[in-house]
């Protein structure tokens, strides 16, 4: 692909239109380091960094996720204003400014438990932002991107946010490693902040179509959700989103900690093993998955990169201090060619199910359970870690002369629980212009056969 393509939507022929998109990606350039900063290994070691344990960690992780429980909120705010780019903005604004706060609290605040509560608090309220920007910002690109561009679209934008994330990911892990301490995560912080209203900003210059007309308005919260329960194909895939994302979040959070804690890895090793590497198969992918899922659908795709994910946990386990770079390398060359296509597949998933009609609702309910899952996983992985798995783990080494740690317990678990919700839930979900899988196995495995 040529370079001047590469930050733009080169197979846009309207004129508004591709102004638009490349806005929505350049936007994204922004706003994937603040996401990486905010959600990474930076929030991991600063939480080490102030001394708070697993359970803890897992308690400030779920703080912002538990926006998805206001989300039905939200959805009626935006659904009964119709004013999607000012809640859009409105919620950006309040998700990201305390992140300017949050790093420079612990020098003002000594005791644990008041620093603890600030932080937690300030949090919330980026949760109360996140609410209202990730329904409007559905609702938006719902509305943006023709149906028949959007495997492309989302795997372009994907390509240019991994491309920028890797780069960013080393500068910011160099810098971790050289500026210890309180001062070192305060700069990042506020830093990726920074770019993260400026990803706001760029949505000043994107048209905003006209929302479809509905009676949201006109029936109770009760009844809307009954709604969206019974619309069979929307509900099969909630089912699937709430298990998956259960069986996720047990562990997701925890291998930022554990690189950190038990491997003994630097922020840049961290950078460079874990980000570079995944986000250089995924730029040498992703257009690939886009062009299989625009071929193919979304539900064969999904179904072979959720089975290939659902292995990973079980490497971590084989990794130690001494021994990790091979491990570690595996893994990303793997998630860094099948997460992307559970990524755009879930996304293009959720627009393709939800009706034109309140899809900004489905998309909050959607939201809702899986925001609330996501939450309780959080705290739940990190009670296993501090109270469950010390006995039992000492029990398995003392019997079976094994070198396991607390936290290869939860990469088992969450394992076992990806495989079996995947099998289990997938196969529900109807999509009309998918292909059966076995047809996308035989066009991989005649693809590769061809290049061999």
């Amino acid at each position: 692909m040529k370079i001047r393509n590469l930050f733009t939507t080169y197979f846009v022929e309207d004129i508004e239109l591709k102004r638009s998109l490349n806005l929505v990606i350049l936007g994204v350039c922004f706003g994937i380091v603040f996401f990486n900063v905010t959600t990474g290994a930076p929030i991991a070691g600063f939480a080490k960094e102030l001394g708070f344990g697993d359970l803890l960690y897992g308690i400030m992780l779920a703080m912002p996720v538990l926006g998805g429980a206001i989300q039905l909120f939200a959805s009626y705010v935006l659904e009964r204003t119709k004013k999607r780019k000012l809640i859009f903005f409105l919620g950006g604004f309040i998700q990201r400014i305390p992140w300017l706060f949050i790093p420079i609290l612990p020098f003002f605040i000594s005791n644990k438990n008041l620093l603890f509560s600030s932080i937690v608090f300030l949090l919330a309220i980026t949760a109360v932002g996140g609410a209202f920007i990730n329904v409007s910002f559905m609702s938006w690109m719902g509305d943006l991107v023709p149906i028949e561009i959007r495997g492309r679209f989302f795997s372009h934008r994907s390509m240019l946010a991994t491309l920028v994330s890797f780069i960013s990911g080393l500068g910011i892990g160099w810098f971790l490693d050289r500026v210890h301490g309180l001062i070192g995560f305060a700069i990042v912080f506020i830093f990726a902040a920074i770019l993260g209203l400026l990803d706001i900003c760029c949505f000043f210059w994107v048209y905003d179509p006209p929302m479809k007309k509905s009676d949201f308005s006109q029936i109770n919260f009760r009844r809307m959700i009954k709604s969206v329960i019974k619309d069979s194909r929307f509900s099969n895939f909630l089912l699937f989103a709430i298990f998956w994302n259960m069986a996720l979040n047990i562990s997701a959070p925890y291998f930022n900690i554990y690189m950190i804690k038990y491997l003994k890895m630097s922020y840049f090793e961290i950078a460079l093993y874990v980000q570079i590497v995944s986000n250089v198969i995924t730029i040498l992918s992703v257009r690939m998955l886009g062009r299989l899922i625009d071929r193919f659908g979304n539900k064969p795709v999904l179904i072979i990169s959720t089975l290939v994910v659902s292995f990973l946990p079980y490497i971590w386990c084989f990794t130690t201090p001494n021994n990790w770079l091979f491990f570690v390398i595996l893994v990303q060359i793997f998630a860094g060619t099948f997460w992307p296509g559970i990524d755009l597949t879930f996304n293009n998933l959720a627009l393709y199910l939800s009706p034109d009609e309140n899809r900004s609702f489905y998309i909050a309910v959607l939201n809702f359970f899986v925001g609330i899952v996501n939450a309780l996983s959080f705290i739940f992985g990190g009670y296993i870690i501090e109270y469950v798995a010390p006995p039992i783990v000492a029990f398995v080494n003392n019997v079976t002369g094994l070198h396991l740690v607390e936290y290869h317990l939860i990469f088992i678990l969450s394992g076992i629980l990806r495989f079996t919700f995947s099998r289990i839930f997938l196969p529900r979900i109807h999509e009309e212009r998918s292909k059966p899988v076995e047809e996308l196995k035989n066009h991989i495995v005649k693809k590769i056969k061809d290049k061999i």
